[in-house]
C-alpha cells in the first residue's frame, strides 16, 4: 500500500525542552547581571547617640547640593559654610564649575567626606546622575565619595 497511513507517531519534545531550559537559564543570568548594574551605592543616614562618658567630638559640617531647573545650590549645614548658587549656562548644567567649587569648599572648610544630593521633581534623572558623578570626583582625586540622596521639599 503506497502512502498508506496507519498509526500516529508521538512528537519528540526533548529538543524543544532542551532549548527552553537553556533560554530560561540565559534569561536568569542576564537578569541578575542587569539588576546588579542598576544598583547605585547610596549611603543611608545613620542615627547614633554620642558616648556619654567622654567629651563628644564636634561633627564636621556637611554640604548639600540642591538641583533645580535653573541652577545648582550649595548649602552648608553650619553658618561657617556659606551658601552659593551656580546658575545654568544656557540650557546646560555647569558640572565642571560645580566640581571646582566643591574642591574649593573642601580645601577651605573642614567639611565631611559625605554630602547630601537633592533635586526638584522637574529635574531629569540624567541630570541627577551626572551631578552625582561630578560630586564624587575621580578615582585619583575623590571629592565626596559618600552621597546621600535627599528629598526636595517644595510648596
Amino acid at each position: 500500500m503506497a502512502g498508506g497511513g496507519g498509526g500516529e507517531e508521538d512528537l519528540n519534545l526533548v529538543p524543544y525542552m532542551d532549548i527552553m531550559v537553556n533560554l530560561i537559564m540565559f534569561m536568569l543570568v542576564v537578569t541578575a547581571y542587569i539588576i546588579e548594574l542598576r544598583q547605585a551605592p547610596v549611603l543611608a543616614p545613620s542615627y547614633s547617640s554620642s558616648p556619654s562618658g567622654g567629651a563628644s567630638e564636634k561633627p564636621k559640617p556637611y554640604l548639600t547640593v540642591a538641583i533645580s531647573s535653573k541652577s545648582f545650590a550649595l548649602l552648608g549645614s553650619t553658618a561657617e559654610v556659606p551658601a552659593q548658587e551656580i546658575p545654568k549656562q544656557g540650557d546646560k548644567y555647569p558640572y565642571e564649575e560645580l566640581a571646582q567649587t566643591l574642591r574649593a569648599y573642601k580645601a577651605q572648610y573642614a567639611v565631611s567626606e559625605n554630602m547630601v544630593l537633592t533635586a526638584d521633581a522637574t529635574v531629569p534623572y540624567s541630570v541627577l546622575v551626572a551631578t552625582m558623578d561630578a560630586t564624587r570626583g575621580s578615582a585619583k582625586e575623590p571629592l565626596f565619595p559618600g552621597v546621600t540622596l535627599g528629598l526636595a521639599v517644595t510648596k
